[in-house]
């Protein structure tokens, strides 16, 4: 069944017309800590009405009345014209559990789940979308063993400029075509090993990590067979513009081959192009800094894939590889212009970082650092992303991974990079970072990887809601309701333009090209003039189309090549994604527990009023009675297994402070129960008490921004009760400053302990 833009999850559903409520959220879900809205579309008024989220057992836990303004019309180019929309805030609802849904009149959401590990499968499923990508005898899925001259040769073309043939099977198809190009396998590569590096918890059972360096290392010995040390000769690409042209002509006989058949498309060996003279050092970065990471883990006799001589291998290739890059600067791109690169040095940046990671050798952290100190303007430009061209962003992160002295320089360029992008999103419908054109979504994904990488290295979540934004776009809260993810969520995109999709179908209708990520929207004038080809009439359902507006257009068919067609790159980037975002919740790896309950009480004639329901946690020290401010912050770790922690940092966000003033943080030993608003809400007259409580520490509060204290030692201590625990906030100089910390209640920035 093709994609319903309505909630088809419950025998009661109203089926939604364009005259109807159309509810769009994260059809996977979000983490209790996360921020969450939905965006509505309709064609009345909705001012006043009240919404209810229900959970699995149709029980509403939560319930409000939009109280927004419109955001404005919607659907324009597609017939829907909603004239209003509204954002719903749920930000508040964080308990744990799946099957909730969102109910305005008799107008549902689809389901989506809570979880601190809600996207545990997403990097595994987006790495099935490689098998089908793969070229060669590598076990490809979906098809048979491809591009092996004669059927039953190892031999796959010929180089130019050079007598014979050489073996140049295996890596990725890139796309829906069949050629193969250094510039993105070599990227792909770097992007699986070092999201594999740093998030293995990413990858759970059944595939788990060996699963995904299987495929990764499928790139790295297509890589190895590019490289000639002998001859130095680095080849870009495999195959050419003639596959890519045949792709295009859908009513050509030869577009409906199969990849084990194509050479009949060259009559013989496919054509291989060398990196051009004094050019190569952009895909000699790419082609290095997958080797060096192969090297680091295939050469860690305790990890899951150790093997010595492969490693060995990999780093000599690595070391060659990188060394002749430094002497080939221009910029090598492929044989027809498909991928223009636009610098080599977040490249090289990037190989020097790994290789320092792989061997020790400080020469080559150096050498990454002036490569990154190189890249001048690009850090400020508002119009790029992370993408298989530019990538310094990763090069930052990865240097600044391997030495912290780095950090503040790292997480400099990509606060300033980032602002440029959340201040994009703020002024966008459904807040999309990246401006509409071919690959928005991997553009998209990668903005929330920056975001991420940032948060990593600063403890910083301040592009913690831009992230979720993009992840929310990506899995469902679109205009059409569809996440851009096969397999995930309710309902998914399922007509990419993908040649061995449609060669599947031929003898399988329902066959589905899981893992794959769709490519993104472009705006109906851009649209007009990429999108040359006639679509498929009744590939998508019309209840799709009818939300494509001017600015925004995207089609579900497989004949649209501007939004819809599938690539090794882009699939990278969205796996990456939803890995720096809670690929997995393993007992390793950090978690976010958000606030259960935060609130202060205040002294004097104000000892009876309770502040639950602020936005701000206020603390002051007054001689004055009446001035007085208390803060309280409680977790509940129930559903966390195993003791003790090694690490957990209490993180506040001070948003306003008068004066600097030392700020005690204690940890009470008493009831965890006290209520954070209505009937019975905490106030100054019934506070918990504190006896027993321990001292975790002090901050020091002089500016606005981000302040951490380590309190492993009393989360420890509560670990063998309850598991809930309670920081009080108070300040015992009376010096008369005010200092005001984000509640929960808050847009962003909220109260954190993070626990691993």
């Amino acid at each position: 069944m093709k994609g319903r833009v309505q909630d088809m999850n419950s025998p009661d559903s109203v089926q939604a017309s364009v005259s109807g409520i159309f509810i769009r959220v994260n059809q996977v879900g979000y983490s209790p800590a996360a921020a969450k809205i939905a965006i509505v579309l309709s064609s009345t008024g909705l001012s006043g009405v009240r919404y209810d989220v229900f959970n699995s057992n149709n029980t509403s836990v939560l319930n409000g009345t939009i109280t927004t303004a419109s955001k404005g019309s919607w659907g324009d180019a597609g017939g829907a014209n909603c004239a209003y929309s509204y954002a719903i805030d749920f930000s508040a609802l964080t308990t744990a559990g799946s099957g909730y849904y969102i109910k305005i009149n008799a107008y549902k959401s689809p389901v989506f789940a809570i979880s601190n590990s809600v996207y545990s499968s997403l990097a595994d499923l987006s790495m099935q979308f490689f098998k089908v990508q793969r070229c060669g005898n590598t076990s490809p899925q979906d098809h048979g063993v491809c591009h092996m001259t004669g059927m039953n040769s190892s031999i796959d073309g010929k180089p130019d400029g050079a007598s014979g043939t050489k073996d140049f099977t295996g890596g990725w198809h890139d796309a829906s075509d069949y050629i193969k190009f250094l510039s993105t396998i070599g990227h792909v590569t770097d992007v699986m090993l070092t999201t594999y590096i740093h998030h293995p918890e990413a990858f759970p059972a059944p595939g788990g990590a060996a699963g995904a360096l299987t495929e990764a290392k499928v790139g790295l010995d297509f890589i190895l067979k590019l490289w000639d040390n002998t001859n130095q000769i680095l080849y870009m690409e495999v195959a050419d513009g003639l596959d890519h042209d045949v792709e295009n002509d859908d009513l050509d006989s030869r577009s409906k081959t199969w990849p084990q058949n194509d050479n009949t498309i060259y009559g013989a060996a496919r054509p291989v192009h060398p990196c051009p003279a004094g050019t190569g050092a952009n895909l000699a970065g790419k082609a290095a800094a997958a080797l060096a990471l192969g090297a680091k883990i295939w050469g860690d006799s305790a990890g899951p894939v150790y093997n010595a001589a492969l490693a060995a291998g990999y780093l000599t290739a690595a070391q060659q590889i990188y060394t002749w890059g430094k002497t080939r600067t221009g910029i090598a791109g492929d044989a027809d212009g498909f991928y223009v690169d636009t610098d080599y040095k977040d490249d090289m940046a990037w190989a020097a970082a790994e290789l320092y990671r792989a061997t020790g050798t400080a020469a080559y952290l150096t050498e990454a650092k002036s490569f990154c100190d190189s890249a001048g303007e690009w850090y400020n430009k508002s119009n790029t992303s992370l993408n298989w061209s530019r990538a310094y962003h990763w090069a930052n992160y990865e240097v600044a991974s391997l030495d912290p002295a780095y950090k503040n320089t790292a997480a400099g360029r990509m606060n300033n990079h980032l602002n440029l992008k959340k201040n994009y999103a703020a002024g966008q419908f459904w807040n999309t970072s990246s401006e509409p054109k071919w690959g928005t979504y991997e553009a998209m994904s990668n903005n929330a990887v920056e975001a991420m990488m940032y948060q990593e290295l600063t403890g910083n979540t301040t592009y913690a809601v831009l992230a979720q934004q993009q992840i929310d776009f990506m899995l469902g809260r679109n205009p059409w309701g569809v996440s851009k993810l096969n397999g995930a969520g309710t309902t998914w995109f399922k007509n990419p333009r993908h040649r061995v999709t449609t060669l599947n179908r031929v003898n399988n209708p329902n066959y589905q090209l899981r893992g794959a990520w769709s490519e993104g929207f472009e705006t109906s004038s851009q649209y007009a003039v990429d999108q040359q080809d006639p679509l498929l009439a009744g590939q998508e359902d019309p209840g799709i189309v009818q939300f494509n507006d001017n600015r925004m257009i995207w089609h579900d068919n497989r004949r649209d090549y501007a939004t819809n067609e599938v690539t090794i790159s882009g699939n990278a980037a969205g796996m990456a994604m939803v890995a720096f975002m809670g690929g997995g919740a393993s007992s390793g790896a950090p978690t976010d527990y958000i606030t259960n309950g935060d609130a202060y009480v205040r002294d004097g004639t104000y000892a009876a009023t309770n502040y639950g329901t602020a936005a701000t946690v206020d603390v002051k020290g007054d001689a004055d009675e009446g001035y007085n401010r208390k803060g309280f912050v409680r977790f509940d770790l129930t559903g966390r297994t195993g003791s003790p922690v090694a690490s957990a940092l209490l993180k506040i966000y001070c948003n306003a402070v008068s004066a600097s003033t030392p700020v005690k943080v204690y940890g009470l030993t008493g009831s965890d129960e006290w209520i954070e608003s209505g009937t019975g809400g905490i106030t100054w007259n019934n506070q918990p008490g504190s006896t027993g409580a321990v001292l975790v520490g002090t901050i020091n509060v002089s500016t606005a921004g981000w302040y951490t204290i380590d309190a492993a030692g009393f989360v420890n201590s509560q670990l063998g009760g309850d598991k809930k625990m309670t920081f009080k906030l108070q300040v015992e100089n009376n010096n008369g400053a005010t200092i005001s910390f984000n509640s929960k209640e808050n847009t962003a920035n909220k109260p954190v302990l993070t626990v691993s």
